[in-house]
C-alpha cells in the first residue's frame, strides 16, 4: 500500500513535468528546407535567406523573406502548411524581440 502511495504522487509529478522538458524553444528548418528543395532559384534564395535568419535568432527579418516565398511559390498541402506553422512560429517570437 504504501509503494501505491509513492508511485501516484511520482507518476502525477513525471507526467506534469515531462511537456516542459520536452518543449523545444527552437524553430525547427530541416523540415522545411526540405520540403522545398526543389523550389526554384529565386525561391530558394528566399528561403535560405529566411531559414538563415531563424537560424541566427532574426526572427523579425525572417518575416519578409517567408511572406515572399508564400506568394511566389505553388506549394502543395504538406508545403503549405509547414510554411505557415514556420511563419505562426517565426511571428510569435519576432513578437518577443520586439
Amino acid at each position: 500500500m504504501k509503494q501505491r502511495l509513492t508511485f501516484f504522487p511520482l507518476l502525477a509529478a513525471t507526467l506534469c513535468f515531462l511537456p516542459l522538458a520536452c518543449s523545444n524553444k527552437n524553430i525547427e528548418t530541416a523540415k522545411l528546407r526540405e520540403a522545398f528543395a526543389s523550389a526554384g532559384d529565386g525561391p530558394k534564395q528566399q528561403l535560405d535567406q529566411a531559414l538563415a535568419d531563424i537560424e541566427a535568432s532574426n526572427y523579425v527579418a525572417a518575416i519578409e523573406p517567408l511572406r515572399k516565398v508564400a506568394y511566389t511559390v505553388k506549394m502543395n498541402v504538406t508545403q503549405r502548411k509547414l510554411l505557415e506553422d514556420t511563419m505562426t512560429k517565426v511571428k510569435a517570437k519576432a513578437s518577443q524581440q520586439k
